[in-house]
């Protein structure tokens, strides 16, 4: 039974084993770990080296709109509505619109023709000239700062500068282009309110008259008493009318004026509820409401047509300016040292691989050795060859 035991017993590998096995193989492991860090440092002299060029800047603070929209403040006098004049603020551009404004398909078709990228990048088509202009342009935004850098790598230092001042250069022009369009837009829009308005008016001015003729009461003289409830009543009315066609319902003004004029409304009634001959003055009440209404209705499109005015000349300003523009804080030059390779670290790189590579070459061959030590494992190297076709 022992013999038996005895014959189906291989040799055992064991650590003492395994360190002799590498020791043999100590050529392999040493001309290896060398041809691989030889490897190295003939790819990282090899590699083209490359420049990173940053430049930064800082978006503009009026820009994205604000022109127009805080051009509503001048509604705000109109009738003592200073409300109007908060919801108008500017309105701030993000950092991602001015991103997405360089990436945009007509900013890097002007640079690729500018440059001429397709033979610098060696690209068949403008798509992949687009491609590898996305790869070698950096954008980042801080947000703490609130500054965007632009980072450009080239094989030239100085092809790296000038494309990203080129970056910088095109945004201007776009956002030129969009602010005399937007401008554009809301002048003839304006125009087109006025020639409305000031069609609306003269009606509105006969149908006022003839309104006062039949309550035989003047409206203007009614409203001008502060201390009258009517007065109170039709003044807080044309306030709201006014700010409604700028405001939200959830604005915090209309909300006050409604509950003001609620309050007045009732103070109105009990104070008519208390006074005699009431019925008899029904008739005269309802002609008043019709002329104050008129009154009312008349004096809001007059505060239109002069806030319509007034935006008109704003947007008449907005389109003879250049447009906002972004502006350069630090601006882009020819980088002294390069960025890539990272040759130390590219070597380290290449000699760590070719150890494990050695490692890996001296365990294989030492177990090779180790099968080939005995018959069984003879035998076995040989199924193996068989399983895999090789014999």
């Amino acid at each position: 039974m022992s013999d038996h035991i005895q014959e189906n017993t291989e040799p055992d590998i064991n650590l003492l084993d395994l360190l002799i096995a590498l020791g043999q193989e100590k050529w392999t492991l040493i001309l290896v770990t060398i041809f691989a860090a030889l490897t190295g440092v003939m790819v990282s002299l090899n590699t083209p080296a490359t420049y990173v060029s940053r430049t930064s800047i800082m978006p503009s603070q009026q820009s994205g709109g604000g022109g127009g929209m805080s051009s509503l403040g001048s509604l705000a006098g109109l009738a003592g509505l200073g409300a109007i004049s908060n919801m108008a603020a500017g309105i701030k551009s993000s950092d991602e619109l001015y991103i997405a404004l360089m990436r945009s398909q007509s900013v890097q078709s002007k640079l690729i023709d500018q440059f001429k990228l397709n033979e610098r990048y060696g690209a068949k088509n403008n798509v992949e000239a687009m491609q590898a202009l996305t790869a070698n342009v950096v954008f980042l935004a801080d947000k703490k700062s609130g500054l965007i850098f632009i980072e450009c790598q080239d094989k030239d230092p100085e092809f790296a500068a000038l494309l990203a001042n080129a970056q910088v250069k095109e945004l201007n022009v776009i956002l030129s282009r969009l602010a005399v369009t937007e401008a554009q837009q809301r002048r003839a829009y304006y125009e087109q309110e006025i020639v409305k308005t000031q069609a609306k008016i003269p009606q509105l001015e006969l149908e006022l008259k003839d309104a006062q003729k039949s309550s035989g009461v003047e409206v203007a003289s009614l409203l001008s008493e502060a201390d009258t409830l009517p007065g109170q009543i039709a003044a807080k009315e044309l306030q709201i009318q006014v700010l409604s066609r700028f405001a939200s319902g959830l604005n915090p003004d209309l909300k006050r004026l409604a509950v003001e004029i609620s309050a007045l409304r009732a103070q109105m009634a009990r104070y008519e509820q208390s006074k005699p001959g009431q019925a008899s003055e029904n008739g005269k009440a309802t002609l008043i409401q019709k002329a104050t209404q008129a009154y009312n209705t008349l004096k809001i499109q007059e505060a239109l047509l002069d806030g319509y005015i007034k935006q008109l000349e704003l947007a008449k300003a907005d389109e003879a300016k250049e447009g906002p523009a972004v502006q350069v804080v630090d601006e882009a030059r020819a980088p002294e040292i390069r960025s890539k390779p990272e040759r130390r670290k590219m070597v380290i790189a290449y000699t760590v691989t070719g150890l494990v590579i050695a490692f890996l070459l001296a365990f294989l061959r030492a177990l090779l050795r180790h099968i080939r030590s005995s018959p069984e494992g003879l035998q076995r190297l040989r199924q193996l060859k068989r399983a895999w076709g090789f014999a």
